[in-house]
C-alpha cells in the first residue's frame, strides 16, 4: 500500500473554511490536483456548502472555482454526515483524508474537547468504513505538549495528555492526536506552531492569533517574559509542508513540526516592538516577567473595571506567550529545505496584519460579559 499523495489521488478535505484548510486545498489547485478533491463542508441556515467554500476562496482572493466539491457534512455525525451516493462514492475511492477541523479557541466556556477528540473518534470509524484504507494527515498541534517551559522540544517530546495544559484546546488536541495514534490506522501527523495569516486580506483570519495586541494598549505594563522565544509560522509555509510531506514517497517519519525552528524564532520584545509602531504608541508597553510580577504591580497596572475586564480575557493567552518554547524542525528539514520552503519574517507581514484589526472594536468585545 503507498502511504503518500500523488497528483491522481482522491481527497477528502475538513475545515476547508477554516484558514489552514483553505489555503491546503488552493495548494492542491495550483498543483493542478488531477484526482477527485471532495470538500467537506458544514452546512448552516443562510448557506449551502458550495456557498461557503466560495466565500473562503474569496477570503484568500482566490475566485477559481472547481478545485474542489463542496459535499454536506459534520465531523461530529456517524459517517461524518455524509449519505447515500456521495458516502458511497468517498468511501469507495478515497486514498487521503486530511483533517484540518478544529475547534482553536482557547476560552474557558468554550466546549473544545467535543470538536477536536469526538471529531477524531467520528473519523477513525469513517477511515475503517473506506475500502482503500486511506493515509489520514492530522492537523494536530505542537503546542499540545502542555505546560513546557524554556526548551527546544522534538517531535518525541510532544503530544503529552497527561500533562497539565494552559487550556482545553491543546489538551484536547492532545487526546485527539493520540486516540487516532492509538487506532493503528495510517496517520501523518502534522503539529504546526503558531499560525498567522500572513498574505491574507482578511480581518479574521488576522485576528485568529493577534486579537490579544491591540489589547494591549489598555495597559502600560503585562507580565509577559521579553526573552520568551515564540515559534511563528505563515500559513503558506505551513500548506505548503503538509502537501510537500504527503507527496514525499519515502518519509522517514510519521509525525512532523511545521515550526521555525531554534533559528527562526522571535522574541516577545521583538513582537512588541511590532505592535507598537503599528499603533503608533508613544510609551512602548512595559514587559515584567512572570515571576517578577507583584501583587503591588497588579493593582498599579490593573487599576480600573475597564483594565480588570480586559485583563480577565488576556488570562488564557499569557502563559501560551510566556512558555518560551520553541520546535525542533530537523525533521521536515531532511523533505524540504529551508531554501527551498523558508519561513517568512513575521516582521514582513506582521505590520499588515495588526493594520487589518479595529482596535476599538476588539476592546470593546473583550469587555463583554
Amino acid at each position: 500500500m503507498r502511504y503518500s499523495m500523488t497528483r491522481w489521488s482522491n481527497v477528502l478535505i475538513t475545515g476547508v473554511t477554516g484558514l489552514i484548510g483553505g489555503e491546503i486545498l488552493r495548494g492542491l489547485a495550483a498543483r493542478g490536483h488531477r484526482g477527485k478533491v471532495w470538500a467537506l463542508v458544514r452546512p448552516t441556515e443562510q448557506h449551502t456548502p458550495e456557498e461557503r467554500l466560495r466565500e473562503r476562496l474569496r477570503r484568500s482572493d482566490d475566485f477559481s472555482e472547481g478545485c474542489a466539491r463542496a459535499v454536506a457534512g459534520d465531523i461530529l455525525r456517524p459517517d461524518w454526515g455524509l449519505t447515500g451516493a456521495e458516502y458511497d462514492e468517498i468511501t469507495d475511492s478515497v486514498d487521503v483524508i486530511i483533517h484540518n477541523a478544529a475547534d482553536t479557541s482557547f476560552a474557558a466556556h468554550r466546549n473544545t474537547s467535543t470538536t477536536n477528540v469526538e471529531g477524531v473518534r467520528r473519523l477513525i470509524d469513517f477511515a475503517r468504513a473506506c475500502r482503500r484504507n486511506p493515509l489520514i494527515a492530522y492537523m494536530s498541534t505542537a503546542s499540545n505538549v502542555g505546560r513546557v517551559s524554556g526548551r527546544c522540544l522534538g517531535e518525541d517530546d510532544g503530544c503529552r495528555p497527561s500533562n497539565a495544559h494552559f487550556n482545553e484546546y491543546t489538551h484536547s488536541k492532545a487526546i485527539g492526536e493520540q486516540t487516532l495514534r492509538d487506532s493503528g490506522l495510517p496517520v501523518l501527523t502534522l503539529r504546526p506552531t503558531i499560525v498567522l495569516s500572513a498574505g491574507l486580506p482578511d480581518p479574521v483570519f488576522a485576528r485568529q492569533i493577534l486579537w490579544f495586541a491591540p489589547l494591549t494598549r489598555a495597559f502600560a505594563a503585562l507580565p509577559l517574559d521579553p526573552h520568551a522565544r515564540l515559534d511563528i509560522v505563515d500559513v503558506g509555509f505551513v500548506a505548503e509542508a503538509a502537501l510537500r510531506l504527503l507527496e514525499h514517497p519515502q518519509r522517514a517519519h510519521d509525525c512532523y513540526h511545521l515550526s521555525a525552528g531554534a533559528n527562526g524564532c522571535v522574541t516577545i520584545d521583538v513582537l512588541r516592538e511590532m505592535v507598537t509602531r503599528a499603533s503608533n504608541r508613544r510609551t512602548p508597553l512595559r514587559l515584567v516577567p512572570p515571576p517578577e510580577w507583584t501583587r503591588a504591580l497588579h493593582r498599579q497596572f490593573v487599576d480600573t473595571p475597564r483594565r480588570r475586564q480586559v485583563f480577565q480575557s488576556l488570562r488564557h493567552y499569557l502563559p501560551f506567550l510566556n512558555m518560551d518554547v520553541v520546535y525542533d524542525d530537523a525533521r521536515l528539514r531532511e523533505v524540504v529545505s529551508t531554501a527551498e520552503l523558508p519561513v517568512l519574517p513575521p516582521a514582513k507581514y506582521v505590520p499588515e496584519l495588526l493594520s487589518l484589526i479595529r482596535p476599538k472594536a476588539a476592546l470593546e468585545e473583550a469587555c463583554l460579559p
